[in-house]
């Protein structure tokens, strides 16, 4: 080999369909976590390491996807990568063509604006669909005032007021039955309230997961009233910030309790000397001020999604409360080479069982039409008047 020869590369593993699923956490973990520690900067890279992932590993890192197969979009089998490669940014090209060219129809779901400048640069069609909150943790004013964090000032007051105690805990010590009672609860209020969703929002792991922190608020009489799971994320070996990618409380009776937890949470991070938290995707807002907006077709179903979509997923709801918090908005992109991007839009939302059937999607949102235009004319003034 001459000196001007790059070395020939390692033969990537990977580990997929019934591997997968038979793949041990700790396993996982000790193959994964030396790629997750160094690079694991972005909200959804812990998340990478739930089950059911299946995953591209080579030399310089890894990436995370599931394989979704329908009679319809996608009669061969196709690959949806879960968010960002696990690896240094600068080896975002090489990692994402080595796995096109095991997966050439491969699709990227919630990446950063790092990962999607080399997609849209690799011809993929790239779309913004909505952003993070992150709150600087050393300078946030975690109390809260009536003027322009009004929401936590008031998150503070409920918890003072209904007596509620909030304390990082072994989550494995405390009552099973009741924190699945408040899952129960907190899921029966949402508007997929007959299934656990998965993939972008993971599902709750109640046993001990490396470096994820999990606070509980306990209401006066001592019962679980709240929890909130803080996913590390890592810069050079170091966790700088987490994020919250699993919230669940007991909103009929406390409605701003999840805001308090974050905010004893913080605290705590903060003494620490935890530089962010991440309050995980608001999808489908602020599209116009992300940076790639390439398929028109995808847009218009974001922006379709948003206004009337509420029936599918919570979509107005997410983005009102996390623009309270008053941070700083980082973008998320989704990225396809399909020729109709929507196709594998919803693949995606099928595949993490946000939806379970296109004629339902399709249904939802021609109900939230209908129903939004009703509304509006209900309420328009009375031209006799």
């Amino acid at each position: 080999m001459n000196a001007t020869e790059k070395p020939p590369s390692r033969t990537p593993r990977i580990i997929e369909g019934a591997a997968a699923r038979a793949w041990g956490q700790n396993e996982k973990w000790e193959m994964l976590s030396p790629f997750l520690t160094q690079h694991g900067r972005e909200s959804l890279a812990y998340p990478t390491l739930q089950a059911g992932m299946e995953y591209f590993i080579d030399e310089c890192g890894y990436i995370a996807y599931v394989t979704v197969q329908h009679p319809v979009f996608a009669r061969q089998p196709k690959q949806i990568a879960f968010s960002d490669p696990v690896c240094a940014q600068k080896d975002y090209p090489a990692i994402i063509r080595n796995f096109l060219a095991q997966n050439p129809r491969g699709v990227f779901g919630c990446i950063s604006e790092a990962c999607a400048e080399v997609l849209h640069e690799m011809k993929f069609k790239v779309n913004c669909i909505g952003c993070e909150v992150e709150l600087p943790v050393q300078t946030y004013n975690t109390k809260g005032n009536w003027k322009d964090l009004d929401m936590i000032k008031r998150a503070r007051n409920e918890a003072k007021r209904e007596g509620i105690t909030i304390r990082e805990e072994a989550i494995e010590s405390v009552n099973r039955e009741q924190l699945a009672a408040v899952s129960s609860s907190w899921i029966g209020t949402k508007k997929v309230h007959d299934r656990e969703i998965w993939i972008y929002a993971r599902r709750p792991v109640l046993a001990a997961e490396p470096d994820v922190r999990k606070f509980v608020a306990h209401d006066r009489e001592g019962r679980v009233a709240g929890f909130v799971f803080y996913d590390p994320m890592y810069r050079d070996g170091d966790v700088f910030g987490y994020a919250a990618n699993i919230v669940r409380t007991d909103e009929a009776r406390f409605g701003r309790l999840a805001t308090a937890i974050h905010m004893e949470a913080m605290e705590k991070f903060k003494s620490e000397g935890r530089e962010t938290l991440n309050l995980a995707l608001a999808p489908f807002v602020r599209l116009d001020d992300g940076r790639f907006n390439d398929d028109w077709g995808s847009k218009k179903f974001f922006e379709l999604s948003a206004k009337y979509g509420n029936s599918i997923y919570n979509f107005t709801g997410l983005a009102f409360h996390k623009s309270k918090y008053r941070g700083r908005e980082k973008f998320l992109y989704f990225a396809s080479s399909s020729l109709l991007p929507t196709n594998d839009i919803y693949l995606a939302f099928l595949s993490a069982e946000i939806t379970r059937s296109y004629f339902d999607t399709v249904g939802r949102l021609l109900w939230g039409m209908a129903t939004f235009k009703k509304a509006k004319k209900n309420t328009a003034p009375n031209s006799h008047l």
